[in-house]
């Protein structure tokens, strides 16, 4: 199974476990169980997972749920296969979506250059619901 992860930075909020206990419990219920689809092989195609095309941003992809908003988590698979999530954000315009690209793109960098960290997201205690 892949390993999942999540990059932290001090310049920006909110980190991808953050965000998830900011979801109300059906959504983050969604959200754990696209979790576990990513962690499985192979990666799931549309509409949970849109990988970009355009070359910009042909390392990230997109993994996306639906409540009664959009949530979107932009995410970089990384050569040991594991999943490293960069954006997350709730989309209410078109323009969200490259904002978020943009803001990956940054923090990728920043994860590779060591400028900020990455933490293995905690599987077990999301579900438990505890922070």
């Amino acid at each position: 199974m892949k390993k999942l992860y999540y990059a932290i930075s001090k310049s920006r909020s909110p980190d991808t476990v953050s965000f998830f206990y900011a979801q109300d419990h059906k959504l983050r219920q969604k959200l754990l169980h696209q979790f576990y689809l990513l962690m499985s092989e192979p990666l799931p195609n549309e509409p949970t997972v849109k990988h970009f095309t355009i070359e910009k941003y042909s390392r990230l992809y997109e993994l996306r749920t639906r409540n009664k908003i959009m949530v979107r988590i932009i995410f970089a698979l990384q050569e040991d296969g594991s999943i490293l999530f960069l954006t997350p954000f709730v989309k209410k315009h078109s323009r969200n979506t490259m904002q978020a690209l943009d803001a990956s793109l940054k923090l990728l960098k920043q994860t590779e250059t060591g400028l900020c960290s990455v933490k293995e997201i905690p599987i077990n205690q999301l579900m438990g619901g505890t922070a």
